[in-house]
């Protein structure tokens, strides 16, 4: 190693090749922006910017070293004695924060570059006077607790994706059937929020982690009509076709990626304004990286080892000390219950989707034996309810739930059947004997006599009165039920005339008179122009699939990337040692070095009339653009953008 370097940029010319792959290679940053040479390359790693970049991404124990090195003059000894280790300890470090030009060598001292000193010293210092860098610890933090087994873990994380599933399935239903207006700003309102949080039996909270996810994943959005409201989207219908696995991993993929932040959904911003659900005050694009930074947290905990919000804040804070000092915010617990809802994380360490999502590996197949075995069974009891021991398939336990109501949930769901459940399934057009088929497949128990009664009492009474189109008609044989109907005053609105013994008409469209009579308590049916009874779903609505934002593309430095670029650097150099070009980042790096060390140096610019002149300049500041400094006794103050070249005097 030579030990004649003047400055950072004498040290980084000398380096050989593979040195320098390795300083781009922990400062890829220094690569961005045209080609340059290697004192090109010194006065990019010497700028303030990417200086505060490479000093943030230290871990404490680095951190520590450095600044005990600042306090110490670059004395390894000196600062090994204040930490209290070995002296090669320190020496480690110092040869990462070399090989990060964060110092440089001059001859066998250690000095730091302009820019450290300037965003450290201060800091150093003060830490050195209260004593909080003696004997400073090097080691990461111990965290954490036992956890449970992996494949306990496993269990609940795959039941958790699975309730997560059928929350995205429930918050499409409701919003199909009473779909939220669009704000004029844009979100959904505080009242359809808590009317959303109602209908799905969650909190406020889980239910904006749901709708922000299900947005995220192009399942629901705007759909841009007049009066616009929010919708499930084609995308939607083709995911539920797919299996549950495939489902799951699309919404992992659309978290990992997400910019926004369901957490402060509900809370208020800088302006006192309440961040509504979807709108544009919960984007927040730093959330994905700290949803990365946790998971890593975790998973560097150690296998088998569980933790919390504090301890994956002592780890963030330990990773990135100055991004995130004591009392700034890390969102860790935010990060915690969102990877906890999505099945990623359980009992507080990662389950194998987690580990899989950090190796960039969680696809259908390593999700699909995580989730739990699905029931294809149910046991009907002869109190009207029935059990379901387990998860059920897509398809059961969408007939559950469409002919009975949930009474209790958790290891087992509890299903009650009543008047009010089975006419909903005789509403989407099955017949009795058809609802009494699918169920008694369904059951392991024989159909209780009970329910069979019910059913056919439910069906007895279920469309004595039919519509159809006139505008559309109602007939019925029961006379009085039409007596009754005029008479109602419910009715009214539907402008019924009676035009036989039997049968009614109304100006209203057909579907719409259906749904006002079941409104008003009517139990009735639909049926086309020979008789037969037809259904009156129209088809849903659906929003279009909102266009995904363009990803933020990064691109990952590899060894033979970092070879390529130095290979590159080095065939550009074309200036002697210690001179630049014309170059305007190594010219001010090469005057703030001469201005720090008064040192004199050969300028070559040009002035107002057009000629080039050379001379001798001391510089004493560089600032605004300009450099000022003397020439023999003068002060002269000389435009960047005018110096041709600079050399040493």
């Amino acid at each position: 190693m030579p030990e004649n370097n003047r400055s950072l940029a004498d040290d980084v010319r000398s380096r050989s090749a593979e040195q320098l792959q390795q300083l781009v290679l922990a400062r890829p940053d220094l690569m961005q922006g045209v080609a340059v040479d290697t004192s090109g390359l010194a006065a990019r790693a010497a700028s303030r910017a990417s200086v505060q970049r490479a000093v943030e991404s230290l871990s404490a124990d680095a951190l520590r070293v450095l600044e005990a090195l600042l306090v110490s003059d670059g004395d390894t000894r000196a600062a090994a004695a204040r930490l209290a280790v070995e002296e090669s300890v320190v020496d480690g470090f110092a040869d990462d924060l070399w090989t990060r030009a964060l110092l440089w060598r001059k001859g066998s001292a250690l000095v730091a570059t302009r820019s450290v000193s300037e965003l450290l010293l201060p800091r150093a210092t003060a830490l050195a006077d209260n004593g909080a860098l003696d004997a400073a610890p090097l080691e990461l933090p111990s965290v954490g607790r036992p956890g449970a087994e992996q494949t306990v873990t496993d269990a609940h994380a795959g039941q958790a994706a699975l309730d997560l599933l059928r929350r995205i399935e429930s918050l499409a239903a409701h919003w199909q059937q009473s779909p939220p207006r669009v704000m004029a700003k844009g979100g959904v309102s505080v009242r359809d929020h808590k009317r959303l949080a109602s209908a799905l039996g969650l909190t406020q909270g889980a239910v904006a982690f749901v709708a922000e996810l299900a947005h995220a994943a192009g399942l629901v959005a705007d759909d841009h009509d007049i009066d616009a409201t929010w919708l499930p989207t084609t995308a939607y219908d083709e995911w539920l076709e797919t299996s549950p696995a495939h489902r799951w991993s699309v919404l992992i993929d659309a978290w990992w990626a997400m910019l926004r932040a369901p957490s402060i959904v509900g809370t208020r911003d800088a302006a006192g304004t309440t961040v509504n659900l979807l709108g544009a005050g919960a984007a927040w694009p730093m959330m994905r990286q700290r949803r990365h930074d946790v998971l890593a947290a975790v998973a560097e905990a150690g296998d088998g080892v569980a933790v919390d919000a504090g301890d994956v804040d002592d780890l963030l804070r330990w990773h990135r000390p100055l991004r995130l000092p004591p009392g700034a915010p890390t969102r860790s617990a935010d990060v915690l219950a969102e990877a906890q809802w999505l099945g990623l994380l359980a009992d507080g360490q990662l389950s194998s989707a987690g580990r899989a999502l950090l190796a960039d590996a969680c696809d259908e197949a390593a999700l699909e034996p995580l989730l739990p075995a699905l029931l294809d069974h149910v046991l009907v009891q002869a109190d009207l309810t029935a059990i379901a021991p387990g998860p059920l398939r897509d398809d059961l336990r969408r007939l559950m739930g469409t002919v009975a109501d949930i009474e209790s949930s958790g290891g087992a769901t509890v299903y009650r059947f009543s008047s009010t459940s089975l006419r909903r399934g005789l509403d989407t057009g099955w017949t009795a004997p058809e609802l009494r088929e699918q169920l008694t497949a369904a059951s392991l128990t024989p159909l209780p006599q009970a329910l069979g009664y019910l059913i056919d009492d439910v069906a007895r009474q279920h469309g004595v009165a039919r519509i159809g189109a006139a505008t559309c008609y109602l007939r019925s044989d029961d006379e009085a039920l039409l007596d009754a109907l005029l008479a109602d005053r419910n009715t009214e609105p539907l402008q019924l005339l009676r035009i036989a013994p039997t049968v009614v008409v109304s100006r209203l469209p057909a579907a719409r008179v259906l749904t006002l009579l079941r409104d008003a308590g009517y139990s009735t049916l639909a049926e086309d122009a020979s008789g037969t009874v037809a259904s009156t779903a129209a088809a849903p609505g659906r929003a279009p699939v909102p266009r995904p934002p363009a990803p933020v593309t990064t691109t990952a430095v590899s060894a033979s990337v970092a070879e390529r670029f130095v290979a590159d650097l080095l065939a550009r150099n074309g200036s002697a040692p210690g001179e630049s070009d014309g170059d305007p980042a190594v010219t001010v790096d090469l005057l703030l070095d001469a201005a720090a060390a008064g040192l004199p140096v050969r300028v070559g610019y040009v002035d107002t009339a057009g000629n080039v002149k050379r001379v001798t300049l001391r510089p004493t500041g560089v600032d605004g653009g300009r450099v000022t400094g003397t020439v023999g006794d003068a002060v002269r103050t000389i435009g960047v953008h005018r110096i041709t070249d600079v050399s040493p005097a």
